[in-house]
């Protein structure tokens, strides 16, 4: 059993894992392996996040303290939490990904995301899988860059075509009068 020190130390560690997550998704791994729980941890730790396996009080304790209440409800069974200090959505990429390596029929037998907390706000685990398809955020700016540039180019275009007619009408008036104008 541990010491009333150490469970304070670890409450302090999940606290700042906790405090300025961007992302927090709490797992079931009553149906994982050793072997493939170490896989997903060298997963998630390459991609800079952290997988802990923790107890369930000591995490309830942490989260109440950092104000994210809304994920307590959820700390029942076997409890795995994937971290993110970075990339939010990041996680649930890679939790859709081992569930189709590992979940075979059915996907929600393996690594099931009760909830997650991204940027703020709570996703089911059926959100979660959603997460997953959006694209990573570089893409999503430069999509919007490409949304916001696309007026642009056709007014500019628009303009060049103007202004061409415009030169051809005054290159053609300008003819006209020369062919009009007797020679001197």
């Amino acid at each position: 059993m541990s010491t009333k020190t150490e469970r304070t130390n670890a409450i302090e560690v999940l606290e700042k894992e906790f405090k300025d997550a961007k992302g927090i998704y709490l797992t079931n791994i009553n149906r994982i392996d050793v072997e493939k729980i170490t896989k997903l941890r060298n997963t998630i730790r390459k991609k800079g996040m952290k997988y802990i396996v923790v107890k369930n009080t000591l995490a309830r304790i942490a989260l109440e303290r950092v104000g994210k209440k809304e994920l307590t409800p959820f700390l029942k069974g076997q409890i795995g939490v994937v971290v993110s200090q970075n990339e939010s959505m990041a996680p649930a990429k890679i939790i859709k990904d081992f569930q189709k390596e590992y979940g075979k029929d059915n996907l929600k037998d393996i690594l099931e995301v009760k909830i997650a907390y991204v940027d703020g706000s709570t996703f089911s685990g059926q959100d979660t899988a959603r997460l997953a398809d959006i694209p990573p955020r570089e893409v999503l700016l430069s999509q919007l860059l490409g949304v916001l540039q696309a007026p642009m180019a056709k007014f500019a275009g628009t303009l060049s075509g103007v202004l061409t007619t415009f030169a051809c009408t005054l290159d053609a008036v300008k003819t006209q009068k020369e062919k009009e104008t007797p020679a001197a």
